[in-house]
């Protein structure tokens, strides 16, 4: 496993979504194969939902559920043992634990680790001793855990034996309120990854813009050619034309990169930043068209280098 995260607060499970889709279009590596999200809803209950392909894109996810106040999500490449749910216990009124590398392996008294955990929180454990007990009992263990709460605490750390990898990301963020915790391995991006997917999910935990952000393509707009690649949205950050500057137009549906890395982005005729990852899509006779589905009509807008 690849990928683990947690997040407790306004929308997380959006959060978790958020941050699985980012690290499927920022990152290379072991990801965008099975997916498995868990969380408790405001009630107290206990859902999964889960894949062995595509990844965070075809999770079977109610749009209710990502305004659940507590979530966990776990990724990694296809087709990994069933049952999925090995990955990502958790447990109603208690807490859920996820984790990267083999987290699901059992430890020295033969329970996996990650339902140790559980079964720790279960008898009334916080999260942080609790992950720390079970890694320090078995510190050779090849697996980093995370650990939360039905009151959304987090609890989260890597074996001494991952400790030793030079692959690691980690982020983990807390203001009271609103919290998350990412662990990975194996997954490589242009930039840190742990921080740019923790921005995306601590986005949708706090509701304030981060220093990157969504850009979407909803339905089918111009594409025009102009002197520079721009990619023009409205306050929502749906697209509503783009400019190229490469005089290549296909005549006939050419499917094609329609969002260049590192154009402009402009809304009410102010530059706001940059595209950050590609777009592809169908474009026909000087239209741009969705696929119809949200996770590949989406791509991520750099905010924190702003041209003038």
């Amino acid at each position: 496993m690849t990928i683990a995260i947690a997040a407790s607060g306004f929308r997380a499970g959006a959060a978790v979504r958020d941050a699985v889709l980012g690290a499927e279009l920022l990152g290379r590596g072991a990801i965008g194969g099975f997916a498995v999200l868990a969380l408790l809803s405001g009630d107290g209950q206990l859902h999964h939902c889960m894949t062995q392909r595509g990844g965070a894109s075809c999770l079977d996810m109610p749009d209710a559920w990502l305004a659940a106040p507590t979530a966990a999500a776990i990724s990694s490449g296809p087709d990994r043992p069933e049952p999925l749910v090995q990955f990502l216990p958790g447990a109603a009124g208690i807490g859920l634990v996820t984790g990267h590398r083999h987290p699901s392996r059992p430890g020295r008294d033969g329970a996996a680790l990650n339902a140790a955990v559980l079964a720790l929180l279960g008898q009334g454990a916080a999260p942080q001793p609790a992950v720390a007990s079970v890694l320090a009992a078995n510190a050779e263990a090849d697996a980093g855990l995370i650990a939360i709460d039905a009151q959304g605490v987090l609890g989260w750390g890597n074996s001494e034996r991952v400790l030793r990898r030079s692959d690691l990301g980690q982020f983990q963020r807390d203001d009271g309120s609103a919290r998350v915790a990412i662990l990975h391995n194996s997954i490589f991006s242009c930039a840190p990854l742990a921080e740019q997917v923790g921005a995306l999910a601590w986005a949708q935990l706090t509701g304030l813009a981060g220093p990157i952000g969504w850009i979407r393509l909803a339905a089918a707009v111009p594409r025009r050619i102009a002197h520079r690649d721009r990619v023009h949205i409205d306050p929502s950050g749906a697209i509503t034309a783009i400019d190229s500057a490469n005089p290549y137009v296909p005549t006939n549906l050419h499917r094609t990169t329609v969002a260049y890395l590192g154009s402009e982005v402009w809304r009410h005729g102010v530059c706001v930043g940059r595209v950050m990852t590609e777009l592809v899509a169908d474009v026909a006779d000087g239209m741009v068209m969705p696929f119809g589905d949200a996770a590949h009509d989406a791509f991520l807008m750099r905010t924190d280098h702003v041209a003038s």
